[in-house]
C-alpha cells in the first residue's frame, strides 16, 4: 500500500477527531488504543484495520463510508462537513440558511 493512500487515511482520521473537538488521548480511549497508535495513524505511517477504522468511526459519531465520503484537500471543508453529517436534516437545513444569509451578495 502507498505512502500516499495511508497519509490521505491518516488525514480522513485526523479531520474526524478534530470534528469532535478530541484529542488523539481521548480518540485512543474511546477505541481501546494508545495515542501513539492513533498518531501514526494519522500521520500515514502505519496502516489501520477496518475494525479499528469502524471503532474510529463510531468514536466521532459517524460510519466509515460518511469518514470517507468527507475527504477534500481542504482541511476546514473536512471539518464542517464531519459537523453537518452528524446533524439532523432539520439542523442542517437552518446551516444552509445561515451560510446563505452570510454569504449573500450585497448591494
Amino acid at each position: 500500500m502507498g505512502n500516499a493512500i495511508l497519509q490521505r487515511v491518516g488525514n480522513v482520521i485526523r479531520d474526524c477527531r478534530r470534528s469532535q473537538n478530541l484529542t488523539q488521548e481521548q480518540l485512543a480511549e474511546l477505541v481501546g488504543t494508545s495515542y501513539t497508535y492513533i498518531g501514526s495513524l494519522e500521520r500515514g505511517e502505519r496502516n489501520v484495520t477496518i475494525k479499528t477504522l469502524e471503532r474510529i468511526g463510531a468514536a466521532c459519531n459517524m460510519d466509515v463510508f460518511t469518514m470517507f465520503k468527507l475527504e477534500s484537500e481542504d482541511e476546514t471543508l473536512n471539518e464542517i462537513m464531519a459537523l453537518l453529517v452528524q446533524c439532523d436534516d432539520f439542523d442542517r437545513k437552518k446551516s444552509l440558511q445561515v451560510l446563505r444569509e452570510i454569504f449573500k451578495p450585497r448591494p
